[in-house]
């Protein structure tokens, strides 16, 4: 005899974490969470976990103001600690790109973003240790900051099991069942569970997911190198920061480290997720190392090398997540292709989609994100260009 749930989630990650847990706010009966490994056991368990709200459309920077907020009031918000560190966002624009901030920002702040314009020369004399030769005008988010990706996952989680989410790790699905258009269940490595409602929070494997039940939704996959350094003590305060001139961002890392990644427009490393290596190498350490060195020079010969490791980006043709009901298939509902911007506004849009299940209309409209835009030639795009920037 098969298993009974009202919605299963497939993926432990970020989203599905997030949806398992409105729903279960939201008493949505029995809800049953899956995931192939372990919770955040995905490319969310290596993401930069950087929160900021510097986004050009207004889906993704209301997402991302109310995803501010749920990590300030984690407790309340999201069940438990996140390990949300506030100490600011700034985006460094060289000349030619400085339009992009000039643009956005006031956007941005009209929809609630505390965010201010400043010119080069405020960015050195708040930030003495930043040298900003190239940097033409920068724009800095007070109210922003970093979390902790595993963490918030886990927290998100266990405050839904306590309400009766069931979880499930090392059960990997392998098939969706339908009948005359309708979802009736999944099967899985031991078992089939019937179930109406089932959410696609597969990661990089949604799209794996989604031809299960007859719903195509191409990804393309990137391999994102991260290296950790430990800083000399005393050594002056930074926000998390986004280099666009050098195609860099750094942040602080807890007490005494710096997390430091390469960021977008670069060149796609192009991997499976099934088989990737999340470790990193010495060319891509030796790359960022040379750039945060350029940036932040009072680290040359300051500071050692800690660790690397590599996470995986699962992206779509516009860089937006694909987040909504799937109409060819009643039941379905999708929550993947993060392009990496879906751990900082992951909460959100769980709270968001969770209400489009139980059908309330949710305090963000988030139907542009529905997979149907590409089709529908509704696509998303940046001031910035392609690339995860905003």
């Amino acid at each position: 005899m098969s298993e009974r749930a009202d919605a299963v989630v497939i993926g432990a990650g970020i989203l599905g974490a997030s949806v398992a847990h409105f729903l279960t706010k939201l008493d949505f009966g029995e809800v049953v969470l899956l995931d192939k490994g372990a919770v955040c056991s995905g490319s969310t368990r290596y993401s930069a976990a950087n929160v900021r709200q510097h986004y050009t459309n207004e889906v993704a920077i209301r997402l991302a103001v109310r995803a501010v907020a749920m990590f300030e009031n984690d407790e309340a918000e999201l069940g438990g600690p996140s390990g949300f560190v506030r100490c600011g966002y700034m985006v460094m624009a060289p000349a030619g790109e400085e339009k992009a901030i000039r643009e956005v920002v006031p956007f941005q702040q009209s929809l609630g973003v505390q965010s201010e314009i400043l010119a080069a020369g405020e960015v050195a004399a708040r930030y003495p240790e930043i040298d900003v030769d190239g940097i033409e005008l920068a724009c800095l988010e007070t109210t922003s900051g970093y979390a902790d990706p595993v963490a918030t996952t886990r927290s998100l989680v266990d405050s839904a099991r306590r309400r009766g989410l069931r979880v499930h790790e090392g059960r990997a699905v392998t098939g969706i069942e339908r009948k005359d258009g309708r979802i009736t269940g999944v099967r899985t490595s031991d078992g089939t569970i019937a179930a109406t409602v089932v959410v696609n929070a597969a990661g990089p494997w949604g799209d794996r997911v989604g031809r299960m039940a007859g719903v195509e939704h191409p990804l393309t996959f990137s391999r994102e190198h991260e290296a950790q350094f430990e800083l000399p003590p005393d050594f002056g305060e930074l926000p998390v920061t986004s280099d666009a001139a050098q195609r860099l961002y750094f942040r602080p890392h807890g007490a005494g480290r710096l997390l430091v990644g390469e960021g977008w427009p670069k060149e796609v490393e192009a991997d499976d997720p099934e088989t990737y290596d999340a470790g990193t190498d010495d060319e891509h350490v030796a790359r960022m190392t040379e750039k945060l060195f350029r940036r932040v020079p009072a680290l040359r010969d300051r500071v050692r090398y800690v660790t690397g490791y590599s996470g995986m980006y699962d992206i779509t043709a516009d860089w937006y997540p694909i987040v909504g009901p799937e109409p060819e298939v009643e039941g379905l509902y999708s929550a993947f292709g993060g392009s990496g911007h879906c751990f900082k506004i992951g909460p959100p849009i769980g709270e968001a989609l969770a209400d489009v299940i139980v059908g309330r209309e949710p305090a963000i409209d988030i139907s542009s994100l529905r997979g149907s835009r590409f089709a529908d030639d509704r696509t998303f795009s940046s001031v910035w260009g392609p690339g995860n920037r905003a």
